[in-house]
């Protein structure tokens, strides 16, 4: 039976049991930061489990998970892994023992096939309740039933004992028997016994009791079961597989693998198809190689992938396609990303390539500076493992080689510290299920109104409830009723402030949640003393809270405009929407250029300018999803979600607060753009009268830089460098990169006099600086034309008592013909001129003639489009001079000629 038929069959099987299928959570668990990564398919029921939230009584998942407490392990044992899939199924305060146990029979003997006599289970050993129902009920013969201790057979392990307090309960476990050819080949093996023959499927916890000390148990009110059986295991079961990766979830990649590397034992080939898993849905979930917590992870198993390879150039990623191929079925968004992953996984080992280069030499360096102790200290050794990741056994191997020693015992106590801390950010924190604070606190209806006349129903103070609190203390407070109109603190998105007041007291009310589905808010007293039962008023900062609404609805449209400009792969992982400012971070190997950043702001602002009504609208899940909408990174979401669009080109599921109209939010502005993990990116970005406030606060650390400059202009590079700035800066104050926002003066007016006179100084001593140039440059124009000119006098015809100039000048683009014509007028009481160039590659023509003539039947407009019609060009201007220009620089001549004898054709002097 292959994998996913068993996936599939689970889930169909418990949905006819009346379960509502749940979809698996991220591995980066929802507003849990007692987490590090998910580690149980319990994980998303937490709520469910302490009877909050309770929408269904039964559900059933296939739970992506990540655990890195047994990472050594990984590759040499049959069934370590750090990514797996744990099947489950849930009841909150609905069935119990009875019924977990005979489906968990059923499913295993009747749907899966699995040959009764195969199967053994283990019990609690003061679980009689659990041991009778396998025994008279589910019918399996006493013999194959094992009773264990509280270290094996109770959640958390060994719980009566050690705690931690809160809902604990015993297990019972179903084990598959692999045959007495394997293991130790005891008569009297059983599960008890680790020798491999027996192997735990399916775990089924019942949980029943409140632990509220030591060996202290109390019956919960509210019975729940919690069961998970790993979907790894259970293939290899089914395919009748030596190890887990001699099954279709890893056999297709190892065979890859061994194409690529040239290592070719089996605990290479696990350790790395192993890990690649682990990073692939690692990093789809938005966990990029990083040297931080979850990122920390995520590189770490790169590296001792890569390492393990062997191999002297980045190899991994080439398998990622094929590990795409067997997951995506189940999760197609690994098939979305795979490209982006691809690309973040390539980019990490070409990284560490680069820092074994440097790493090893490290090791040479220590060898050498430890030639007198001839060994390598422990925190030595940890330093080039953790932070190079170097293993141990090649530091062991080439300190051997040198006839050196390393310090394990220290090594292994600061790895043990280091593998501590890892597990303890995997585990559930101690006191997750115990009633939090607010648990005792009322729960006062909610009312939509603004300001909002409450009295106090509770207050807490670092964790603990208090009656009362003065001028200068911060407390929790929630008031009866509750306000709707403040939003609370979700999908990073802040949540609203205001004010508190009382008869003779005030608070700042600093940020708004949501507990135990409770609007809190966050007060500072400012002064009085607030008590429980006072009554008092609560109004909402209105102003701050449209900020927001404007950078959050700016959020969406920035999102749209990052995947029209880079692509499709870029999706949003991450972001905080204040009221001053937002920083969105989204997936994208490259840094963007200029171009790009002013390509984004041009999309959005255009967006701005059409003023766009947004829709907001309540769907199912799945036809939002039909319909194309996102889903934002990380955010869980019921049968019913909350969609936002925005014209064609923005539709998001989303909950946070919007404007009505894009039009409102006036300005958008990029104000950085940086790398905050492999292959993640951050915007900052600001809007509407932020950007006028962020514009003058740039320009002013500009223009103080510069302030001096103007007096030091001694040569014309100088004043090119400065003309450049000042342009620069002046372009900046007057808009949004393209210069399409407010003009400089009404930004200085509406935020700094002050900096007035130092934006008409920047421009006084600009337009002098112009000047200067453009003088110079005419005299140096004017010099290298000067000479042709009498030439080109000399051989000039007359008409009439008119000399007709028409000649070609070398080199010279518009300014020096026009300069040329000055010069020519000065020369000659009376002249028509007509003089062409063709730098550049592209011929160049201007008519004019001297006062004397005007009036009598000439119109150099005229003249001038009749010659560049002879070069396939056109042109244009003035009666008294025109100009015009052309492709075929060849028959630049015959253009002039032209225009002199339309001038005699039309000369009525």
């Amino acid at each position: 039976m292959k994998s996913y038929e068993i996936r599939e069959k689970f889930l169909d099987f418990f949905k006819q049991k009346g379960h509502e299928i749940i979809q698996s959570d991220t591995l980066v668990p929802k507003n849990d930061p007692s987490l590090l990564f998910t580690g149980a398919g319990m994980n998303q029921f937490k709520e469910q489990f302490i009877g909050k939230n309770i929408t269904y009584k039964r559900a059933a998942s296939c739970q992506k998970c990540l655990r890195t407490g047994d990472l050594e392990n990984v590759g040499r044992t049959s069934g370590h892994h750090t990514f797996f899939e744990m099947l489950g199924n849930f009841s909150f305060g609905d069935y119990f023992k009875k019924e977990a146990c005979q489906w968990g029979w059923e499913f295993m003997t009747k749907v899966l096939g699995i040959k009764e006599e195969l199967l053994w289970i283990s019990v609690y050993k003061d679980d009689d309740e659990a041991c009778r129902i396998w025994k008279d009920i589910v019918g399996i013969p006493e013999n194959r039933i094992v009773k264990l201790g509280a270290e094996d057979n109770f959640w958390p392990a060994n719980a009566p004992l050690d705690g931690p307090n809160g809902p604990c309960g015993p297990c019972s476990e179903i084990f598959y028997d692999f045959g007495t050819q394997k293991g130790c080949k005891k008569i009297d093996c059983n599960p008890a016994c680790d020798c491999g023959r027996f192997v735990e499927v399916w775990n089924l916890v019942f949980t029943q009791f409140n632990r509220v000390d030591v060996n202290k148990l109390e019956p919960l009110p509210s019975k729940n079961i919690d069961t998970g059986m790993g979907l790894e295991r259970m293939t290899r079961v089914m395919q009748g597989a030596g190890t887990n990766f001699e099954t279709d979830l890893f056999k297709p990649v190892t065979e890859e693998l061994e194409k690529l590397i040239s290592d070719k034992k089996k605990s290479v080939l696990n350790l790395i198809a192993d890990h690649i898993r682990a990073a692939i849905f690692s990093i789809c979930d938005g966990v990029s190689p990083s040297n931080e917590e979850r990122g920390y992870v995520v590189r770490k198993l790169i590296r001792r992938a890569y390492l393990a390879g062997g191999s002297d150039k980045p190899f991994l990623y080439m398998i990622v396609p094929k590990i795409v191929s067997i997951m995506q079925p189940a999760y197609p968004e690994i098939r979305d990303r795979r490209e982006d992953i691809t690309a973040v996984i390539k980019d990490e080992e070409e990284r560490f390539k680069n820092t074994l280069e440097s790493a090893l030499p490290k090791l040479e360096e220590l060898i050498v500076q430890y030639r007198k102790e001839r060994a390598i200290p422990g925190e030595e050794a940890f330093k080039l493992v953790d932070t190079y990741g170097l293993p141990l056994d090649v530091i062991k191997e080439r300190a051997h080689r040198s006839r050196y020693k390393v310090d394990e015992e220290k090594f292994l106590k600061l790895m043990d510290e280091r593998k501590n801390l890892s597990r303890k950010m995997s585990k559930i924190e101690e006191n997750i299920f115990v009633e939090g604070i607010f648990t005792k606190a009322p729960d006062p209806p909610a009312v939509d109104n603004d300001p909002l006349k409450a009295e106090i129903a509770f207050m807490a103070k670092d964790k603990n409830e208090v009656k009362e609190a003065g001028k200068g203390q911060r407390v929790a407070i929630l008031t009866s009723p509750q306000s709707l109109k403040f939003y609370t603190e979700a999908g990073g998105q802040v949540g609203d402030t205001g004010v508190l007041e009382g008869k003779d007291t005030s608070a700042k009310i600093l940020n708004t949640y949501k507990v135990e589905g409770r609007v809190i808010h966050d007060c500072l007293i400012d002064s009085g003393v607030l008590r429980n039962g006072d009554k008092v008023t609560i109004e909402l900062d209105r102003s701050r809270k449209e900020h927001i609404a404007k950078n959050h609805t700016a959020t969406h449209l920035l999102h749209s405009a990052l995947r029209k400009v880079l692509g499709s792969h870029v999706r949003q992982s991450g972001s905080l929407v204040e009221d001053k400012r937002f920083r969105f971070d989204f997936t994208h190997m490259k840094k963007l250029t200029p171009f790009e950043i002013s390509r984004v702001e041009d999309f959005v602002n255009k967006r701005i300018k059409e003023s766009v009504p947004l829709k907001k609208e309540i769907k199912t899940k799945d036809v939002a999803r039909k319909e194309g909408a996102m889903a934002l990174f990380g955010e869980k979401y019921g049968k019913e979600v909350r969609v936002v669009s925005i014209g064609e080109f923005s539709k998001e599921l989303c909950g946070g607060t919007h404007v009505d109209n894009t039009g409102t939010i006036g300005m958008f502005k990029v104000i950085s753009e940086s790398s905050i993990a492999s292959g993640v990116r951050r915007i900052e970005a600001v809007t509407g009268d932020w950007v006028g406030l962020w514009l003058k606060e740039d320009i002013e650390d500009i223009l103080s830089q510069y302030e001096n400059s103007f007096k030091m202009v001694d040569s014309e590079k100088d004043a090119q460098d400065l003309h450049k700035k000042l342009e620069d800066t002046i372009a900046k104050l007057r808009g949004i990169a393209s210069g399409k926002g407010a003009a400089t003066m009404e930004l200085v007016k509406k935020y700094s006099d002050d900096l007035k006179p130092k934006v008409i100084g920047a421009t006084d001593d600009l337009i002098k600086i112009r000047k200067k140039m453009e003088k110079r440059h005419k005299r140096n124009e004017a010099g290298q034309i000067e000479g042709q000119l009498d030439k080109i006098l000399a051989n000039s015809e007359e008409y009439k008592g008119i000399k007709i100039i028409a000649a070609v000048l070398d080199n010279a683009n518009m300014n020096m013909l026009r300069g040329a014509a000055d010069i020519l007028k000065k020369k000659t009481k009376s002249a028509f001129i007509a003089l062409g160039s063709n730098a550049g590659g592209r011929a160049s023509i201007i008519v004019t003639y001297t006062d004397d003539i005007r009036g009598k039947g000439l119109d150099a407009s005229y003249i001038v489009k009749e010659s560049a019609s002879v070069l396939g060009g056109s042109g244009g201007g003035r009666k008294e001079f025109a100009q015009a220009g052309g492709k075929d620089t060849a028959r630049l001549s015959d253009a002039l000629t032209k225009a002199g004898d339309i001038f005699k054709e039309r000369f009525s002097g």
